[in-house]
């Protein structure tokens, strides 16, 4: 139950809770809510983001009553809570258990002397929201109090009881056997015999027993160690178990042993801890970041540890949603931001497959507290709780220590704490990256760079490099040069690879009151559009499936190959970017097309080693049933073992082109209108405009299929695009356009006109065009243009030609990339074919690259446009569509436009 005066009160008011915990409180003012939760999400309050302002937030009063067994009076009894936004104050039946101020972190009391078994017993907890140093705990995210993980009690013998198991693994030179070696704690709180003054070895020995299980529960191998007594005081042994050839853990083969530890006194088994193993071994040795010898490329993304619904309370079932979506999109590795996630999701990490940095909580306190020596505390506590919690864990591969802080005095000592903890993984600090880091950190982890630096900076560091933020998915229209990134940063050795921020965008569904007063769910969220690349509730974003694109193991090695007419087969590279995988365990599946039409399709496997490519062999022989002129290219889909899709990629067949003429219609006939000069082939007419040198109108068989063609240069900037420039610019296509050259030329081998034009838009922006048109004896219309702006903005977010239609555009068709939208630097999860959409659907508005594209009405009259590059549509504007010579790419919330 939690008292019902969690919402922002004066102090007096929570002064009148400070004897909660007493036996005799009047629980009239407490009310029931479930733990594990975050009290916000409970409707108690409005949640902050961030950090409190001033010095006072609300604070949770707790009370659970519960029955100990009655034989709990022979057994050692602690007290768990796995984690407590951001302070616990804990009674056990009255009697104060003490105060733990650290919000991320599983803590623990001893509450043997305080428990009553065979009774009931009450449970009193305090939770503030503002504590010393609860900066260290709060960051780019909401700040959510309460008892939001789950809280245990665990029993064991009372007198000695295995207390700690640390377990590591280290391989032989050749990767073959490996060294399983534990440290197990003992606690012993026996009395010594009086008449023992030395112990000697013969003196009531007791026994620890390793035993390791497979995947199937079956035992691998045993193992007994006589340990001499130790009355009174923890002992703690070292033992090692050699093991033949295991099974090594990867994110690629997540395999897991289950280790029993048995402290055996008498002759019987007294306690038992147990733990998962995974056999691997990290190294960054040479400046290159290895797992079992092997070099590894981190395709991450950054994590944090909360969902709508429950805000930081989050289930299995979401830690399972996540981890399944992130291997479908070939990821494999987590940046816990900012702080330790929960137990349970590592769990999964261990068993799914999943590298994890795991993250000291520094929160912004990195940058408030770095100089205060007083906070020394707190960062060790918080330090050393996180190692001890997961230091067994295979999934964990990096420690790192804050985000984005100065490199301080107290960072450096939660650095060699953590060291002296745990030598076997190496260490980083979100951001930093100089060449003169302490010996301490391993790995350099910059923030934000270009393409350019990481090619010119990754290559020539010392130490390996993992990039903890390198793409920001911001807003819906802010991931622009994702595969520019990736590339130039692991091409090199030491390059190890990354994390996109952020995962899922951090809304959460909270009360909202309607316009008549009734209050309903809503979602609310800290940015503006949204941050991630799934939305708050895991739906995934064009941005996840670019980056499961970007991050695919497996694609053909090249986008085009030539062939010559009549050649029976072609090779085509495969590119293994798997770490340990061989591309046998890869279904390859292709078919080979001309345009929209099916040629040839199969199946095919290949064997090659990871970070290499291998040929494949496949026939051309069903490309004599090709079209002329039609685009023939292979279409590949590669998938897992269990069917899940790694990619899908296009390979262009580049021939020598065909003869498509369509033979002579009639020689066009140009006249004079009210509305311009117009030219005519057949049942084609055309209209340009003499004042403004643009195509005016454009028909068939006397029903109009062009109402306009005219330049532009402008469009409304996105959400990243005004967050960088930080200033608004006019509307660059509301110009007025003045022509210095018309000409029209009836000789050669059709209609030529030529016009050059001045386009106004103010005083300080204009810009001039030059049109050339040429129409044919087949009726096809050519158009070429060139512009020169003189505009006060420092670039243009497109150039081309809007088109208008006299109807409604209502499906678009194309030969191009697809089926998704697609920009010069955002490609990667579009591939070559033909695809078609309805403009005033779901996938309307974005970018098609096209190679030529048919525009048509309700009615299916339209138009056929070749060799447009790009094409846009806005849904608020159906009947335009802009047909783009150069596009702008999708920015990124680090780049400049």
């Amino acid at each position: 139950r939690l008292a019902d005066h969690v919402e922002r009160t004066a102090g007096a008011d929570i002064d009148r809770l400070a004897n909660f915990h007493q036996p005799d409180v009047d629980l009239g003012a407490f009310r029931a809510t479930p733990v594990p939760s975050n009290w916000a999400l409970q409707g108690y309050e409005k949640p902050q983001y961030a950090y409190w302002k001033g010095d006072f937030a609300s604070e949770g009063f707790y009370l659970r009553h519960f029955d100990a067994p009655a034989d709990w009076s022979e057994r050692r009894v602690l007290l768990h809570f796995g984690g407590v936004w951001d302070s616990a104050e804990v009674w056990l039946n009255g009697q104060p258990l003490g105060r733990q101020d650290t919000g991320f972190n599983k803590i623990s009391w001893d509450v043997t002397p305080q428990i009553k078994p065979g009774a009931a017993n009450t449970l009193a907890v305090r939770v503030r929201q503002i504590a010393p140093f609860y900066r260290l705990d709060t960051n780019d995210d909401w700040a959510l109090g309460g008892i939001y993980r789950d809280v245990t009690l665990e029993t064991m013998p009372k007198l000695t009881w295995i207390d700690r198991v640390e377990a590591r693994t280290r391989f032989d030179s050749d990767y073959r056997d490996a060294d399983l070696n534990v440290r197990v704690m003992v606690g012993d709180k026996r009395r010594r015999p009086k008449s023992t003054v030395i112990m000697h070895q013969g003196d009531a020995p007791y026994v620890l027993r390793l035993t390791l299980f497979d995947a199937d529960g079956k035992p691998v191998q045993q193992q007994d160690t006589r340990v001499p007594p130790h009355w009174g005081t923890g002992g703690e042994t070292r033992i090692a178990m050699h093991v033949q050839t295991p099974l090594r853990w990867t994110a690629e083969t997540p395999n897991l042993y289950r280790l029993r530890v048995d402290l055996i006194d008498g002759g019987r088994s007294i306690h038992v801890r147990e733990l998962r193993i995974g056999f691997r071994e990290i190294s960054t040795e040479g400046g290159v970041f290895r797992i079992n010898g092997q070099p590894v490329k981190l395709r991450g993304v950054d994590r944090h540890d909360e969902y709508p619904t429950v805000g930081r309370a989050t289930t299995p079932e979401q830690w399972r949603q996540d981890l399944t979506l992130m291997k479908a999109a070939n990821i494999n590795f987590l940046r816990l931001a900012h702080y330790p996630h929960a137990e349970g999701f590592l769990d999964l990490c261990d068993e799914m497959g999943m590298y994890v940095t795991d993250e000291i909580p520094f929160g912004f306190g990195g940058d408030d507290l770095e100089d205060h020596p007083d906070a020394i505390a707190a960062v060790m506590t918080r330090a050393c709780l996180t190692v001890a919690r997961d230091i067994n864990r295979p999934c964990v591969v990096i420690w790192d220590v804050g985000n984005e802080d100065p490199l301080t005095s107290l960072h450096m000592t939660a650095i060699r704490a953590i060291k002296g903890l745990d030598p076997t993984r190496p260490l980083l600090i979100p951001i930093r990256a100089e060449d003169d880091l302490p010996p301490e950190i391993d790995i350099l982890a910059p923030h934000y760079w270009s393409a350019q630096m990481y090619d010119d900076n990754v290559g020539v560091a010392t130490r390996p490099v993992v990039t903890t933020e390198f793409s920001h998915a911001f807003g819906v229209d802010g991931f622009g040069g994702l595969e520019d990134r990736w590339k130039a940063l692991t091409r090199h050795p030491q390059g190890a690879g990354g994390a996109v921020w952020l995962w899922a965008d951090q809304g959460l569904m909270l009360d909202a009151v309607k316009a008549d007063g009734t209050t309903a769910k809503a979602l609310d969220v800290p940015t503006a559009g949204f941050d991630g690349i799934v939305d708050s509730f895991r739906n995934p974003t064009r941005d996840y499936w670019e980056l499961k694109a970007v991050y695919a193991q497996v694609y053909p090695g090249v986008d085009a190959v030539d062939v010559i007419p009549g050649q029976p087969a072609v090779r085509v590279p495969i590119q293994n970017d798997f770490d340990f995988t061989d591309l046998s365990a890869v279904r390859m599946a292709w078919r080979l097309m001309a345009d929209d039409r099916r040629l040839d399709d199969g199946v095919m496997a290949l064997s090659g080693g990871p970070h290499a490519a291998s040929w494949l062999d496949l026939p051309l022989t069903a490309l004599k049933d090709a079209a002329p002129g039609a685009t023939a290219y292979f279409a590949f889909t590669f998938t897992r073992a269990d069917g899940s899709e790694i990619a899908r990629r296009s390979v262009e067949l580049r021939s020598p082109p065909a003869d498509v003429s369509a033979g002579a219609l009639s020689r066009p006939v140009v006249g004079r209108t009210a509305a311009g000069v117009s030219v005519g082939v057949g049942d084609t007419a055309y209209v340009f405009d003499p004042a403004s040198g643009e195509l005016v109108s454009a028909s068939h068989k006397g029903v109009a299929r062009i109402a306009a063609l005219k330049p532009t240069i402008w469009r409304p900037l996105n959400s990243t695009e005004t967050l960088k420039l930080k200033r608004d610019f006019p509307d660059l296509n509301l110009y007025t356009p003045r022509v210095a050259v018309w000409s029209v030329d009836e000789s050669g081998d059709g209609v030529r006109l030529h016009a050059e034009a001045t386009c106004v838009v103010d005083s300080r922006n204009s810009f001039t065009v030059v049109y050339d048109y040429h129409i044919g004896a087949d009726g096809v219309l050519s158009v070429r243009y060139s512009l020169l702006p003189k505009v006060e903005a420092g670039w243009l977010p497109h150039v081309g030609m809007d088109l208008r239609s006299p109807r409604d555009i209502a499906s678009l068709r194309w030969l191009g990339l697809g089926p998704l939208d697609a920009w010069p630097n955002m490609k990667a999860a579009a591939s070559l074919g033909v695809y078609g959409c309805k403009v005033a659907g779901a996938d309307s508005g974005g970018m098609k690259a096209t190679r030529w594209l048919e525009l048509t009405d309700r009615s299916g009259d339209g138009v056929h446009i070749d060799s447009t590059g790009y094409v846009g549509f806005s849904p608020a504007d159906p009947a335009r569509a802009r047909i783009l010579s150069a596009v702008v790419g999708r920015p990124n919330k680090a780049d400049r436009p």
